[in-house]
């Protein structure tokens, strides 16, 4: 009976657990001396949200590099290719999510929102790093809204492209943003 009790008890818990699928888009922008590059690619994230305690969001991002576009063909080939990003050995960049911090929620009409520090690991070309960014969350029901913006250094998961385009072409740091949709399960 008591083991009963206790199964009845969890199960808001157990509800609350499942995980969310979440779709968006990332926009990345390259600003060198010689060119500015903007460019998209499709994200995914599964993502267990607890929309009463934010601070226990954990799951993992992530973004296909072969969905990567920058609106030229023959560039998006170069991006994917061995040279830089790898396609083929690395498919994905990704961000786990180790730890969020939030700051109080906010309510106008039916609409929440709260702006979080998220920790994790950030994964590209290979090389895991630690990366802090902010990020803003809404919803309204099970409807919810999470985005993001952060810059990462290209020397840092060691992408080099050909020798000379990176800080020319190709700027050192990209500035990524991130905006993904979903309903809370």
């Amino acid at each position: 009976m008591r083991t009963l009790l206790l199964a009845l008890l969890a199960l808001p818990a157990l509800a609350q657990a499942a995980p969310t699928e979440l779709k968006g888009q990332m926009k990345f922008v390259s600003d060198a001396p010689v060119e500015k590059i903007v460019g998209t690619a499709d994200g995914k994230a599964t993502l267990d949200i607890n929309l009463q305690d934010l601070t226990k969001i954990t799951g993992k991002i992530a973004v296909s590099v072969a969905s990567m576009k920058t609106g030229n063909d023959m560039r998006d080939d170069h991006l994917r290719s061995a040279e830089w990003l790898d396609a083929a050995k690395h498919p994905e960049m990704s961000f786990d999510v180790v730890s969020v911090t939030a700051k109080p929620t906010q309510t106008k009409g039916e609409v929440k929102s709260a702006e979080l520090e998220v920790t994790g690991k950030f994964t590209l070309h290979g090389v895991t790093t630690d990366l802090k960014a902010p990020a803003t969350i809404k919803w309204k029901g099970d409807k919810v809204k999470i985005s993001t913006k952060f810059t990462i250094k290209l020397a840092e998961y060691k992408v080099k492209g050909k020798e000379g385009i990176v800080g020319q072409k190709v700027g050192e740091t990209i500035a990524c943003e991130a905006t993904l949709k979903g309903a809370v399960k």
